[in-house]
């Protein structure tokens, strides 16, 4: 085939036609058929799979689950930081007692010892 052939083809085969007759009605009653199902499915067809119908309820208990866990995470490490502090109290408590003795010895000592050059 010549180019020209090709394109005079083409011409004949997109060459502009009339439509046959009631074309347009028939078009516009089948969409406005195909827009009415369409509508009327849409809302319930996802609700026709049992998955997407227990979605919103596992996802609820996911999120409780979460946050009863956080919570418990969190009284967890209030405790352990109050344990914490108890335990710093009481080495800072046997410290001072630890610092008293020891400085009566030292007074004692010193005691002694300008006692002796007197």
């Amino acid at each position: 085939m010549k180019p020209n052939e090709i394109d005079e083809q083409l011409k004949r085969a997109l060459r502009r036609c009339e439509p046959p007759e009631g074309f347009a009605d028939r078009v516009l009653a089948r969409v406005e058929r195909e827009a009415s199902r369409t509508t009327s499915r849409s809302v319930w067809t996802v609700w026709r799979w049992p998955f997407l119908r227990w979605a919103p309820i596992a996802a609820l208990i996911v999120i409780a689950v979460t946050g009863i866990s956080y919570q418990v995470h969190e009284r967890q490490q209030e405790a352990e930081a109050r344990a914490a502090k108890q335990q710093v109290m009481l080495a800072l408590r046997i410290t001072g007692s630890k610092l008293r003795v020891a400085k009566q010895k030292v007074k004692s000592v010193e005691a002694g010892k300008v006692e002796n050059k007197l």
